[in-house]
């Protein structure tokens, strides 16, 4: 009763399906491909994926910006009676403008330039504490200086310096990848389902061309007993068979009702009243391809493969990491020195003319060190660093041992088709032959419709397995573009 009730409502789901996609649109495809790439959410998140890691090297290509500074500054003081060194008014106004940029050394290297101009007035007292000027200074002053703060042990040399940069480049790199290798899987898949779809509407052909047959014998059958040819029990055998091939013709509808709604979905596809059923392209009927070589096609995946690469940068990144926690973790010196000329005189003009003339000169150097004794967080921070290479190295392993299985197994599955094929034809061949023999047996008494029944059912099974194997190959033939990157170009998707 369950399996009744169940065949009841496959046949009605199949029933309405095939009223209302009876004649689909026939969708390529490249046009399943184009709104796939343009609407996947996978892409879209490696994507800004890509984005975020160009803003991070953006931002890490910052260390090579040059920066320009200027600070005024204005002091007024005054003094009080009681003060030691007497009543005092003083007014001061400096500006000072810079430029400084990091070195490739690990260093910074700057240029300041600064004036100011500063006006002191002693004050006395009478005997009425009237204040009265004792004394003015009028003075400005200006400077150059060459600034140079260099690391000579952590974060000392070039390599430390672009360490940031150079990871950010491969952690870009990395994204970037990540992207393309989701668009080939991402249209590897689309193929092989569109593939897969094609498949079911050829086994529905076979089906419905094998209950033709049946229903052809039984008409022929029927003749044969009302002339009293073969007896009425004949007709049971074929009845029995037509129905078997009817339930094998809606599990074929529904199979290609499952499918179509896979392909869509997969494709972000139109799903609704009016879009199930997708229609494609017929599967070829043969399948002219050069044999594959395992080497040959092993060694192109390693090449082209966009998800080692992928891990190769990452890897990369590690590495940078590591030699950074190193650099990190060695004792901090690190030596200042400051040196310009400086000048001064009553006016602006005589104090500009004097640092031409026989300037004064400031020079000042210092050494500043610094070391951890129990060194924790630089043990630590290598640790960490070393871990993260490792962890790295451990990906790349395995996903260099993933491709070369998959693209082994691709092989395989694609000569093992091939062979199929040719193999296919033949016994389809066969089986026609058959059929017509066992059918002039069956004219002539010799035979029964048990026999002829089992001929057409081998020429379905060999039908069908021609078809799979078609399709297995194109399946096949579209994961190996995959691991060498030709499925983009293949339908001109170009990664940014």
């Amino acid at each position: 009763m369950g399996f009744t009730i169940r065949g009841v409502i496959v046949l009605v789901l199949v029933t309405g399906a095939r009223a209302a996609y009876a004649e689909p649109d026939e969708l390529r495809l490249a046009e399943i491909v184009a709104v796939a790439v343009r609407q996947s959410p996978d892409l879209d998140r490696a994507r800004i994926d890509v984005d975020a890691a160009r803003a991070q090297l953006l931002r890490a290509e910052g260390a090579l910006d040059v920066h320009l500074g200027a600070r005024a500054t204005g002091l007024a003081v005054h003094t009080t009676v009681d003060d030691p060194n007497g009543e005092v008014e003083q007014r001061r106004i400096a500006l000072e403008v810079s430029a400084r940029r990091a070195l490739p050394t690990g260093g910074t290297l700057g240029i300041t330039a600064g004036t100011d101009r500063t006006h002191l007035v002693g004050i006395q007292r009478d005997i009425n504490s009237n204040p009265v000027q004792s004394g003015v200074d009028h003075r400005y002053a200006t400077s150059l200086a060459l600034d140079l703060t260099q690391p000579l042990l952590r974060g000392a040399g070039a390599a430390a310096f672009e360490a940031p940069i150079s990871q950010a480049v491969r952690r870009r790199d990395a994204a970037a990848l990540t992207h393309e290798a989701r668009a080939r899987d991402l249209v590897t898949s689309l193929e092989q389902q569109y593939w897969e779809v094609a498949y079911t509407w050829r086994q529905l052909e076979i089906r419905k061309a094998s209950l033709d047959l049946a229903q052809q014998q039984l008409a022929y059958t029927e003749g044969a007993i009302r002339s009293e040819k073969v007896a009425k029990s004949e007709a049971l055998a074929v009845q029995e068979a037509i129905a078997i091939r009817k339930q094998d013709v809606l599990a074929g509808e529904q199979d290609l009702y499952e499918r179509s709604l896979a392909l869509r979905q997969l494709g972000g596809l139109e799903i609704g009243p009016e879009a199930i059923m997708v229609k494609t392209v017929a599967l070829p009927a043969k399948i002219d391809a050069p044999e594959l070589d395992v080497s040959a096609v092993l060694r192109e995946a390693f090449e082209h493969s966009a998800d080692l690469a992928a891990f190769e940068a990452i890897r990369q990144a590690a590495e940078i990491g590591v030699a950074v926690a190193d650099s990190g973790a060695r004792s901090k010196l690190d030596l200042d020195v400051s040196a310009g000329p400086i000048s001064a005189d009553t006016t602006l003009g005589k104090a500009l003319s004097s640092a031409t003339s026989h300037p004064g000169y400031s020079i000042s150097a210092s050494l500043t060190f610094d070391h951890a004794i129990e060194h924790r967080t630089e043990r630590g921070e290598q640790a960490v660093a070393r871990a993260a290479l490792s962890t790295a190295k451990a990906n790349e392993r395995d996903a260099r041992a993933k491709l070369a299985v998959r693209a082994t197994r691709a092989v395989q599955r694609a000569r093992a088709a091939l062979a199929s094929i040719a193999l296919g034809d033949e016994a389809i061949g066969l089986a026609e032959q058959n059929i017509v023999a066992e059918q002039k047996r069956f004219e002539l008494g010799k035979s029964t419709n048990f026999e002829v029944l089992r001929r057409q059912d081998e020429l379905e099974q060999a039908r069908l397995r021609h078809a799979a194997a078609i399709a297995d190959y194109l399946t096949a033939r579209a994961d190996l573009d995959g691991l060498n990157g030709a499925i983009l170009a293949r339908y001109g998707i170009v990664m940014p």
